[in-house]
């Protein structure tokens, strides 16, 4: 049963992709093109309001420094799959250079080639900040609003939640429109994290939305179930590749190439954002059902012996993988055991990266919470 299902999505992909029935060459290329493609996102907003700290928190890992002139000059960063994925920070009203002027913001900054531009602000939106925003949505395709700093929103007499609905209401629908809401962010406590991720990936094209999920760090279940299925490409992408140099036999009379094979776990732990720090929340795990989950944790760990720690995972799972090929056809020119076998491993790799990546962030989400109560 698990092969059938493993070969209905390998068949799903390739008719999205529109490559079903294609050579290994064709469907490589097209996959280059998809990685390849850049997804931009702008952030705007005056200095001080947590630009460069909330970048830090989508791609799970320091891309921006925010003592660098924050808010004061445009700043890219790239991150993400080939370096695909663009973060602009711009400046705000209250960051403008001296020798721009708002109305000549916009032909330095061309905000038409963003594919979402957040207009941040904290505290009170100022007249200037608002007259600001409303010439960012003329320019911008798509527009999302943030008011961070959200832990430290506070009335003596509305609750939190009468309190948000009040900002919302006058700093953002009165405003601008009632077709606009507010998101509330704290990157200190977590809050809307979750929120402001599914909000960009909704506002995407699916290939954009998929390269988003595969590379931004997940804040919920949800978001990890759909970067589960996203990195099924990236599987795919190397499973083209094991045809290639250092062909290694691995029983069943399947060669792979284990480089590759390495190179692939190590890009989806990359994707589940299992970075060093992270991983070391991780007690050790003893049970039988974690002990292949140990395996790939172990290949992500280590660089020198990783081949060691993966040949017998592979050993022990060639003779299914060959037995089931013989009764399916895969629907790739050209694909042989290796390329079946990469596949097959590389759900396995998903599979595990997603059950470390949920336990680490459930441990996250009580660090935070007992942080606050304390």
């Amino acid at each position: 049963m698990e092969n059938q299902e493993w070969d209905k999505e390998l068949d799903k992909i390739l008719k999205d992709l529109g490559v079903d029935g294609s050579p290994i060459d064709a469907i490589h290329e097209k996959l280059k093109n998809e990685f390849d493609k850049v997804l931009n996102i702008g952030f705007i907003g005056s200095p001080g309001v947590g630009k460069s700290t909330l970048m830090n928190k989508i791609a799970g890992k320091k891309i921006a420094d925010s003592g660098v002139n924050p808010g004061v000059k445009v700043t890219k960063f790239a991150w993400g799959e080939n370096d695909s994925i663009i973060f602009w920070d711009l400046p705000g009203y209250n960051g403008l250079p001296i020798e721009h002027n708002v109305e000549q913001y916009w032909k330095f900054h061309n905000l038409e080639e963003m594919d979402i531009l957040i207009c941040m602000f904290s505290n009170k939106l100022t007249e200037d900040d608002a007259h600001f925003f409303k010439l960012a949505i003329q320019h911008a395709q798509d527009v999302i609003f943030v008011r961070s700093k959200s832990d430290d929103i506070y009335d003596d007499e509305l609750s939190v939640e009468e309190l948000k609905a009040e900002i919302e209401e006058t700093y953002i629908k009165k405003l601008f429109g009632p077709q606009f809401t507010l998101l509330f962010v704290s990157s200190r406590t977590g809050e809307g994290l979750a929120e402001l991720q599914d909000t960009i990936a909704n506002r995407l094209s699916s290939d954009l939305q998929e390269k988003f999920y595969r590379n931004a760090k997940a804040y919920s279940q949800s978001f990890l179930v759909a970067k589960e299925k996203a990195s099924l490409k990236t599987v795919l992408w190397y499973s083209t590749l094991s045809a290639g140099a250092g062909l290694v036999p691995v029983g069943a009379g399947i060669l792979i190439d284990i480089p590759s094979n390495i190179k692939m776990i190590k890009a989806i732990g990359n994707h589940f954002a299992l970075t060093p720090k992270r991983l070391a929340l991780l007690a050790e795990q003893e049970t039988e059902k974690m002990k292949e989950y140990n395996v790939f944790l172990n290949v992500l760990k280590h660089g020198i012996g990783a081949r060691e720690l993966y040949l017998p995972l592979l050993k022990r799972f060639a003779p299914e993988v060959v037995a089931a090929r013989a009764g399916q056809i895969i629907p790739v020119l050209g694909a042989g055991a290796g390329f079946s076998l990469t596949f097959f491993m590389g759900k396995r790799a998903i599979n595990s990266c997603k059950v470390i990546a949920q336990d680490i962030l459930e441990k996250e989400i009580e660090a935070i919470n007992g942080t606050l109560v304390h």
